[in-house]
């Protein structure tokens, strides 16, 4: 890693999850993605600012909330949400 942030940090394991069993699998992130998609758009917008909430850097988010936030965001993007 190069530039200002670099830190004693010169490896990039720590921005890997620690444990990959934390994370969705694929076919959890498609189910989660259909569900969101089955929704109406102010129900995935109150789904995605939980999300956002439960991910504030105060909490120390897990993998599966970022995924969440972040499956959220995706879907409202596409409908044009903004």
């Amino acid at each position: 890693m190069s530039g200002p942030y670099v830190g004693a940090h010169d490896d990039s394991s720590w921005l890997r999850p620690q444990d990959d069993k934390d994370a969705f699998t694929e076919s959890e992130l498609a189910e989660l993605r259909r569900s969101l998609w089955m929704l109406s758009g102010p129900s995935v917008v109150d789904f995605y600012r939980d999300t956002h909430e439960a991910c504030s850097v105060e909490r120390t988010p897990g993998t599966k909330a970022i995924q969440r936030l972040v499956t959220a965001w995706k879907v409202l993007r596409k409908w044009g949400w903004r």
